[in-house]
């Protein structure tokens, strides 16, 4: 299994730990893990799992993870809850 780590800002004080990892055994499966930080304290843990990504695709998501609207809503949900 092979792991990318990369720390980003999204928004404000919320920053995110991203460990990015493929399954040997399964080409094309990564995992993203985020963990998140609100003034720099853990604030929780979200996963999303990419399939049928290359690892220049997979490595560009998280890499990007603030830039991607779907991701973010993802996040501004599991932190705030559904504001619609």
């Amino acid at each position: 299994m092979d792991g990318f780590n990369y720390i980003t800002q999204l928004e404000g004080d919320l920053k995110a730990c991203i460990t990015l990892c493929s399954h040997e055994i399964n080409a094309g499966y990564w995992n993203m893990r985020v963990q998140l930080f609100y003034e720099n304290q853990p604030a929780g843990v979200a996963s999303f799992n990419l399939h049928g990504y290359s690892q220049e695709e997979a490595e560009s998501v998280a890499k990007n993870f603030n830039t991607n609207a779907y991701l973010m809503r993802e996040i501004d949900e599991y932190l705030w809850g559904d504001s619609d």
